[in-house]
């Protein structure tokens, strides 16, 4: 298929969904309250967390409940920070009770439900970008949730914030605002965080943040790690994999979802223009913005997962 073949099937596509979530979701029925029936899919924005919930949820009769840890667009979780951070034995009842919410979907939310395609849902599949520095918090407290931390290459995913326009400095703020976080984690990069100027290097300080908090609070323990890229070159390999660690049989046309288009995805993005998935962020940024990006991700002693390799050269954190 050209080009030009693949954008009206992605726009047909996007419309379809568009209409179908717009009935489903406000006529759903979401009745079971069975912790267990919830699965967290976590990761940073433009990360895929949007595909791998698609994916789960393509064979099966899922709830996909949309960022529901946004505290600019869900009241309930307003007094909570835009990155909320967590010391893993911290106590807060206020995050335990509106997680217990979450988990047994015992809330209703335009902005949450926006992604809802079925009437009867099954499971819940929470897809969220923001709840990165308190998963280890949640994952202790909330143990029978299977957990899923997808990561993407800090270029691939900064060049799609920056086709977005995305935000950096408020985003910034956030993880500076809070002084527990500065101090377990951000006292020693202040230099490289005040150093960063260009968008990209903004961005990439954004990425380093969101994924050092999580890998360095779990450690090996528990964070059940799955990579874009590795996804994307192996799926018949990957998808069973996930399914697995989620406690659910793999069916033989899942795999089939892996091609489908997010319902996040933007006309720019690789599987609409149909550039490559893994490396098409070689030929869009400069060699400059490349290098500004990879040395914030030096900086922050995270070089190790990627590198310069579009590929990951780890398979596991410890």
């Amino acid at each position: 298929m050209n080009t030009r073949g693949r954008h009206l099937n992605w726009r047909y596509h996007r419309l379809y969904k568009r209409i179908i979530r717009a009935a489903c979701g406000k006529l759903y029925r979401d009745s079971g309250r069975d912790i267990r029936s919830s699965i967290m899919v976590a990761g940073t924005a433009r990360s895929g967390t949007t595909w791998l919930a698609s994916i789960i949820a393509s064979r099966r009769r899922c709830r996909i409940m949309f960022e529901p840890f946004n505290p600019r667009k869900v009241e309930a979780f307003r007094q909570f920070h835009y990155f909320q951070y967590m010391r893993p034995a911290e106590e807060n009842n206020g995050l335990w009770s509106y997680c217990q919410k979450v988990f047994t979907g015992d809330i209703r939310h335009g902005w949450i439900d926006r992604e809802v395609d079925t009437i009867f849902p099954k499971y819940r599949v929470i897809k969220e970008i923001r709840a990165n520095l308190f998963l280890n918090w949640m994952h202790n407290r909330f143990p029978e949730v299977p957990l899923l931390f997808i990561m993407r290459h800090p270029c691939a995913v900064v060049l799609s914030r920056m086709q977005l326009e995305w935000a950096t400095d408020t985003d910034i703020d956030s993880f500076l605002s809070q002084p527990q976080l500065v101090d377990d984690f951000l006292a020693e990069k202040m230099d490289v965080i005040r150093r960063a100027q260009t968008v990209e290097e903004k961005h990439a300080i954004i990425w380093c943040i969101s994924n050092l908090v999580p890998i360095r609070q779990f450690g090996s323990n528990g964070l059940n790690v799955i990579f874009y890229e590795t996804l994307c070159a192996q799926p018949e390999r990957e998808v069973p994999r996930i399914f697995k660690t989620i406690g659910y049989e793999c069916e033989a046309a899942t795999l089939a979802s892996v091609n489908q288009p997010s319902i996040t995805a933007v006309g720019t993005s690789a599987i609409v223009t149909g550039d490559n998935l893994v490396t098409a962020w070689k030929n869009r940024l400069s060699p400059r913005q490349i290098s500004n990006i990879l040395s914030v991700v030096q900086d922050f002693e995270l070089d190790h997962i990627y590198g310069d390799s579009a590929t990951p050269l780890v398979t596991q954190f410890s």
